[in-house]
C-alpha cells in the first residue's frame, strides 16, 4: 500500500497540458522563433544618466501620426545604416546635439519658441539657437550635430539656405511648421531640403506627401502655459455656453437645434458673422482669449483648430468639439474632450452633460491634466526627436 502511494505521489506533481493547448504553444514559438531569426534579442541596459523610457509603444517608421495617450521612448543615436539612419535601442538624448533655426513670426510664437527650446535644453547636450545657418558662432563649429530642427511659418522661404548647409556632423533636417490653418507654400523645396516635416494639422499630410515630403508626422505645438492657464476672471468673461464657429448657414442650423436648451443661458459667440440679433453676445475672434476660456462653463467649438483645443484644456475647459480627425491623436473622446457629430447629437449631449455638472468637471480636469503631462511641450520635443532618431 505504501508503495503504491509513494509511486503515484511524483505523478501528481507534473503538469500535463491539454494537446490543444501545446499546440497553440508550439505554433506560437515557431512564430517568435521565425521573427527573431531563430535568436532571442536581448535588449540593452539603460546608460547611466539617460532619460528613462516613457511608457507607451513605439511608433513605426511609416506612421503619419503620433500617438499621443502616452509619452512614446525615444530610440538610441543616430546610427548610419544602408544610407539611411536607424534607431539602434533607447535613445540616450542627453547625448544629442541640436541646432536650431526659428523662422516664426516673433509676434505670435516667441513663446511658442522659447518653450520649445526650453524643452531641448532639458533634454539634450546641447539646444543651440543660431540666426543663420551660415557663419556660425565660433562655439558652435566644432560641435557634431545631430539634428537640424528649423520652426517655419507656412510662407517662409525654404530656398537657398536650407539645400546645403556647411554643417559640422551630418545631422537629420526637420522643419516644425506653425501651419494650423493653412498647408505650407514652396512644398517642393520643402520635400528637397528636409528629412522630416511636422505638421500642425493632420489633413495636410495627404497634400504634403502628393509633393514629396516621405516622412510627415503629425505633431501640434503645446498650449503656452504662460498665457493659457486656470484662473478666475471678471463678469465680462463669464458665460453659460461659449460658442466657437463662423455663422454660415451649417453653423446657425446647428445653432438653432440648441435653443430650446439656450432660452435663459448667457450666451457668448466667437467668430465671423454673428449679430446681437441672434441672441448671443458677440465676441470679437481671439481677443483675450484665455479669459473667455476661464469664464464659461461650456465651449462648443465646430471646426475645431487643434492649437486652440490644446489651449482650453490648459484653461481647465470643458468643450464639446465638431468631430475632426486633428482631436483623437491627443485628446481622448469622453475622457478630455467631448465630441459631436451632427446638430442632433450635440443637442443631446449638451442636455446630458448640463445635467451631470460632475461630469463636466470630471472631463474638464482630465483635459488640463493631460495638457500639463502627455501634451505639455517637453513632450511634443521628446515626440519629435525620437522620430528623428527613427530617420
Amino acid at each position: 500500500m505504501n508503495k503504491k502511494r509513494s509511486h503515484a505521489r511524483p505523478r501528481r506533481t507534473q503538469i500535463r497540458l491539454h494537446p490543444v493547448t501545446e499546440k497553440h504553444i508550439a505554433k506560437m514559438v515557431v512564430r517568435v522563433l521565425r521573427k527573431s531569426g531563430g535568436r532571442t534579442r536581448k535588449e540593452p541596459s539603460p546608460l547611466p544618466g539617460t532619460v528613462p523610457s516613457l511608457p507607451g509603444s513605439p511608433v513605426s517608421a511609416e506612421t503619419m501620426t503620433v500617438p499621443s495617450e502616452q509619452p512614446v521612448a525615444a530610440p538610441n543615436s543616430f546610427a548610419v545604416s544602408d544610407g539611411g539612419r536607424e534607431a539602434a535601442g533607447p535613445v540616450d538624448t542627453k547625448q544629442m546635439n541640436v541646432l536650431v533655426r526659428s523662422l516664426l513670426l516673433e509676434d505670435s510664437h516667441w513663446h511658442t519658441e522659447q518653450s520649445i527650446l526650453d524643452g531641448l535644453r532639458l533634454v539634450t547636450k546641447v539646444a543651440a539657437p543660431v540666426k543663420h545657418l551660415y557663419n556660425l558662432p565660433a562655439g558652435l563649429t566644432g560641435i557634431p550635430f545631430d539634428l537640424l530642427l528649423v520652426l517655419g511659418n507656412p510662407d517662409a522661404n525654404f530656398f537657398d539656405e536650407w539645400q546645403d548647409p556647411p554643417l559640422p556632423g551630418s545631422p537629420v533636417k526637420a522643419v516644425w511648421l506653425a501651419d494650423a490653418a493653412a498647408p505650407a507654400d514652396q512644398l517642393s523645396s520643402i520635400a528637397d531640403a528636409f528629412d522630416l516635416v511636422f505638421t500642425q494639422n493632420i489633413n495636410h499630410i495627404p497634400l504634403y506627401r502628393y509633393m514629396g515630403c516621405r516622412h510627415v508626422f503629425y505633431l501640434p505645438f503645446a498650449a503656452d502655459h504662460s498665457v493659457y492657464l486656470p484662473k478666475t476672471v471678471n463678469s465680462a468673461y463669464q458665460s453659460d455656453i461659449l460658442f466657437i464657429g463662423n455663422a454660415d448657414p451649417r453653423i446657425r442650423e446647428m445653432f438653432a437645434e440648441l435653443e430650446p436648451l439656450l432660452s435663459d443661458k448667457k450666451v457668448f459667440a466667437m467668430g465671423l458673422g454673428w449679430q446681437p440679433e441672434d441672441g448671443v453676445t458677440c465676441v470679437r475672434p481671439l481677443a483675450d482669449l484665455q479669459d473667455y476660456y476661464n469664464g464659461a462653463s461650456v465651449i462648443i467649438y465646430a471646426q475645431p483648430e487643434p492649437g486652440q483645443v490644446l489651449a482650453i484644456a490648459a484653461c481647465g475647459g470643458f468643450l464639446l468639439a465638431e468631430n475632426e480627425p486633428n482631436l483623437y491623436d491627443y485628446m481622448r473622446p469622453d475622457e478630455d474632450v467631448v465630441i459631436f457629430r451632427s446638430a442632433g447629437d450635440l443637442q443631446e449631449k449638451l442636455q446630458y452633460y448640463m445635467e451631470r455638472p460632475e461630469l463636466m468637471r470630471y472631463v474638464s480636469t482630465n483635459a488640463l491634466y493631460g495638457s500639463k503631462y502627455r501634451n505639455s511641450c517637453l513632450q511634443m520635443v521628446l515626440k519629435l526627436l525620437h522620430l528623428a532618431a527613427r530617420r
